[in-house]
């Protein structure tokens, strides 16, 4: 199952659009409720958690046997919470954390190296393709970064360098 928490409910048609099978509010809806009716019970395979803090918890107890939580960064501000640790370990689950700004440089270019080795032949031949949301002429680079931190788009922010 394909699953997104999403902020806005504008985005939710946005969200289905692109191959969802459920997408939850997760400011309005109950997502935990969400996951287990969407699921029949068992839960998602993976979560990755943008936000945090209190919303650890949660997503643990939306994961089924032996699913995975990574944890990619702390946008909610809180750095600590309880983690459900007899729930961790009864259901076999796996809780990953990863940022890039603690990785070295070494680190950042193999990963770069990787992603231009098996990702982007897939955008190149079209199996893969970018959400853009908006695209900017290089001259209104300060307007599309306003735009960016207004939040609210869909897609990428893109700048078009002129040729």
């Amino acid at each position: 199952m394909w699953a997104r928490q999403v902020v806005d409910a504008e985005r939710r048609d946005d969200v289905l659009a692109l191959g969802a099978e459920a997408v939850f509010d997760y400011r309005s809806e109950d997502f935990e409720k969400g996951v287990r009716d969407a699921t029949g019970g068992a839960g998602v395979d993976v979560v990755v958690d943008f936000v945090g803090g209190d919303y650890l918890p949660r997503n643990l107890r939306s994961l089924a046997p032996g699913g995975r939580l990574v944890q990619v960064g702390l946008l909610g501000g809180q750095d600590s919470t309880t983690i459900p640790l007899a729930l961790l370990l009864h259901n076999h689950l796996r809780l990953i954390g990863t940022v890039m700004k603690s990785r070295t440089a070494d680190e950042k270019r193999a990963m770069v190296r990787r992603f231009a080795e098996g990702a982007l032949p897939l955008f190149a031949d079209g199996r893969l393709t970018p959400l853009v949301g908006r695209v900017y002429p290089l001259t209104q680079a300060a307007e599309a970064h306003r735009a960016m931190e207004e939040g609210g788009g869909f897609g990428k922010v893109v700048l078009k360098v002129a040729e």
